[in-house]
């Protein structure tokens, strides 16, 4: 059985680690969309500006198009599961905040932390802003791609 005293270093210790998950789980979403959005741009110069790219055939055209969308959903994936990762590790911070009593009256009658924090994970658009950038790029690269063999 765990002593009060033990438990609660144990929760002490724990927190900076999940903190540092949930900011880690961010920085890996932005860096993925950016990885993204990089690669689908890089693609793009090379359609648009390589005199070679345009004589592709027909084939040659779906093939690429098709590799694109593949890298393009890989990417969405990646990002995904760094954004289901985030969110587990901050309802988890959550919990350890709410034991260290962060949410709860510290002193003139405030909390340490507001209470709508409790929360405002639930509100957070990041992924779709993520994947709106990737799902448009990928469709301006699509139409880049293709458009010259319609």
């Amino acid at each position: 059985m765990i002593l009060e005293d033990e438990r609660h270093e144990t929760v002490l210790r724990l927190y900076p680690i999940f903190k540092e998950e949930v900011y880690r789980r961010r920085d890996q979403m932005m860096r993925w969309t950016a990885i993204g959005a990089g690669s689908l741009v890089a693609i793009l110069s090379i359609v648009l500006l390589v005199p070679a790219a345009h004589s592709l055939s027909a084939t040659s055209r779906l093939l690429l198009a098709c590799a694109t969308l593949l890298l393009a959903i890989t990417y969405m994936g990646i990002i995904w599961q760094q954004h289901n990762r985030h969110q587990q590790a901050k309802q988890q911070l959550i919990k350890i905040e709410q034991v260290l009593g962060l949410f709860g009256e510290v002193h003139d009658g405030h909390a340490l932390y507001p209470d709508d924090w409790q929360n405002e994970w639930t509100r957070d658009r990041s992924l779709l802003q993520y994947m709106a950038v990737l799902t448009l790029l990928t469709g301006i690269v699509l139409v880049a791609i293709l458009l010259p063999s319609l």
